[in-house]
């Protein structure tokens, strides 16, 4: 018997190979895909093993789509540029939008969408625990590809160097062991030390900014991934058991891996949210505040380089340079404004393809209010000059937005963003004219929503201890509009526009004149408080409009655009002796209080506030007093509501 055996085993050199004895009698031997010489079990592993890969550059493609809403990471205009800063920075907490903290934060934040929570932790977990299970049951050279795409597709350099050392552990002599699930749980162990690294970056992001209890959400993605790459561990080395290695194991289990994230993606996130996210974060870059003072410094020496040699002081040529710039500054053809117009027309066209393939979306109103904000940007060439800021505000409207603001009031009404609207429509009504229709627009949005500011709600978001861990706060939470100042402004427009009926001249200092051949056509309403020319414009309006109702108004405004304080304080109080009893003393005591107090003259400030809280205890402006005046002089006036009430101010 010993002899045919032997003869038997000569004769079959391959059938001794799937002999499971043969394979135990030789230790040094472990069996994996490519242990059957065969033909058609080769060809079945290779093309297997191809079909993982493309199943995997399928999980990597989307984790970049999920950070940049790009399919194809290649094929993105910056994608080398992109890969250099994730690689040359610290791959943990490094480039922002790139880095494995900031996956939990942007553009979809863990916080805001809790459903990413197992969506990232299950696209970690393929991520990670697949390279490491093609290394021990294809061994370590088929884990190359997997690796690569990790690096290249998914756009994760460094998780890809530490799922190299993570396969080396786990299927590399003499590291590997006979038992694989504990040479997967070896190569594991810098997968975990790299998220663990993640999570420390993360909480210096989140640092300061969000409640303390809901750091767990930037926790739980990864304590998923580990616990889920755990299992798959399991269950893939099973099946590879049970069906004794052959090629094939590893394929259902990664369509599961790559399936499930994508469908929990598609069905209860949406892919709104993601092209939403990236409009509102390329908003804010767009119109974020730019420091202008190293530019200036650097303008300002090179051209006082290129003076001649009996230069100018450095004094003078930095008086030229910022009057150079200042000009560009207002100008409507500087590359700053170019700037502005190219953004606001980018902004506006993405909002319009967002509007196009995502109608149903509740993000679609959010995508029309940014749209709206962007036509209504301007540059505060002010601000330049005194603090060498580019600031952009957005407060004046711009006609181009009216019917943007205008959809956003029919669609949402009752919301955040429907008061913001009603307050633009009404300027903008009051400066063609249309001042019945503003005062109606401003009172309804007193009525609709002075009772949520009133208590504090800046976003009109949902609160309460009952709130579903995995549910989503209202579309406009993100935008943090300052419901308090909407409804002051409200209120400050309409007892402007409801005191100030000129018996004479109508509402034409307010809205403007509708006759064409006046030489100065415009109104209180078409003045831009943040113009160079702003102070000169109302001078020419008053003497437009002599004795007009609005006198006091106008010279109120010329008092705040003062940059001197001494002649603010002297206008202020020429305001007050000039207009006793118009409707803007509550506003003059409140500014010149404040101008006081700025102005160590405290005596003086705590007076003025005295009086405006003992005579006007009702007014808005009362209201804003209580932020600069001591306990004290607040106890000398009556009791006041922190609601101001809807009636007019003292009119004449």
């Amino acid at each position: 018997m010993a002899k045919i055996a032997a003869k038997k085993s000569a004769e079959s050199p391959r059938d001794s190979v799937l002999d499971p004895l043969a394979i135990e009698d030789a230790p040094a031997v472990m069996k994996d895909v490519w242990s059957r010489s065969g033909s058609k079990y080769r060809i079945r592993a290779i093309v297997l093993l191809v079909v993982n890969i493309l199943l995997f550059a399928g999980v990597g493609s989307f984790a970049f789509w999920l950070r940049s809403g790009v399919r194809f990471a290649p094929g993105h205009e910056g994608y080398w540029d992109e890969f250099g800063q994730t690689f040359l920075s610290v791959g943990f907490i490094g480039h922002n939008g790139v880095s494995l903290g900031s996956l939990l934060l942007e553009p979809i934040s863990v916080q805001d969408v809790p459903m990413q929570i197992p969506i990232l932790g299950l696209l970690m977990a393929a991520l990670i625990s697949i390279p490491i299970l093609v290394a021990i049951l294809y061994r370590f050279w088929s884990s190359l590809p997997f690796i690569a795409v990790v690096g290249f597709l998914a756009v994760m350099p460094w998780l890809a160097v530490t799922l190299l050392g993570s396969c080396v552990l786990a299927s590399v002599r003499p590291v590997r062991t006979r038992f694989r699930f504990m040479s997967a749980l070896l190569g594991l162990l810098p997968a975990v030390v790299y998220l663990i690294l993640a999570w420390y970056g993360t909480s210096d992001l989140v640092a300061g900014k969000i409640d303390p209890v809901d750091r767990i959400k930037f926790v739980a993605p990864w304590v998923l991934a580990i616990v889920a790459a755990t299992l798959v561990f399991a269950v893939v080395l099973a099946i590879a058991r049970v069906v004794d290695y052959r090629p094939g194991a590893i394929a259902p289990l990664l369509a599961i891996m790559f399936a499930l994230p994508v469908a929990l993606f598609e069905f209860r996130v949406g892919r709104d949210e993601l092209y939403y996210r990236l409009l509102e974060a390329l908003n804010q870059a767009h119109f974020a505040d730019v420091d202008a003072s190293v530019e200036l410094d650097q303008a300002v020496m090179e051209s006082w380089a290129r003076h001649p040699p009996a230069r100018r002081s450095m004094r003078g040529v930095r008086e030229l340079v910022e009057t150079r710039w200042l000009f560009e500054l207002a100008s409507e053809i500087s590359p700053v404004q170019s700037v502005l117009s190219r953004h606001q027309a980018e902004l506006a066209e993405r909002c319009d393809w967002f509007l196009t393939y995502f109608p149903d979306s509740r993000y679609a109103l959010n995508a029309l209010f940014i749209k709206a904000r962007a036509l209504d940007m301007r540059v505060d060439p002010g601000e330049f000059r005194h603090a060498r800021w580019v600031r952009y505000y957005d407060d004046f409207p711009s006609p181009a937005s009216r019917q943007a603001w205008r959809m956003i009031v029919e669609n949402r009404p009752e919301t955040a963003l429907g008061a913001v609207a009603l307050l633009r429509l009404a300027q903008l009504d009051a400066r063609d004219g249309d001042l019945e229709r503003a005062i109606a627009k401003l009172e309804v949005l007193q009525a609709r929503f002075n009772s949520r500011a009133e208590a504090g709600d800046t976003t009109l978001a949902p609160t309460g201890p009952l709130k579903a861990v995995l549910a989503r706060g209202i579309p406009e939470a993100s935008l943090r509009i300052p419901m308090d100042r909407v409804v002051f402004e409200a209120y400050r427009f309409h007892n402007l526009f409801a005191a100030n009926r000129d018996p004479l001249y109508g509402y034409d200092p307010i809205s403007g004149t509708r006759h064409h051949a006046d030489t100065f056509p415009f109104g209180l309403m078409d003045l831009d408080p943040r113009h160079e020319r702003y102070i000169e414009n109302l001078k020419t309006l008053k003497r437009q409009y002599p004795d007009c109702q609005i006198e006091d108004n106008i010279d109120l405004e010329i008092a705040k655009a003062t940059a001197s304080v001494g002649l603010r304080i002297e206008r202020l109080e020429t305001c007050l002796n000039d207009f006793p009893n118009r409707d803007t003393v509550p506003e003059t005591l409140f500014r010149l209080g404040v101008v006081y107090k700025s102005n160590a003259q405290s005596e003086k400030s705590q007076a003025v506030f005295a009086r405006l809280f003992r005579e006007y205890p009702h007014s808005i402006w009362t209201e804003q007093a209580t932020r600069y005046a001591p306990r004290r002089t607040i106890r000398v006036g009556r009791a006041h509501p922190l609601r101001p009430k809807p009636a007019v101010e003292n009119r004449p």
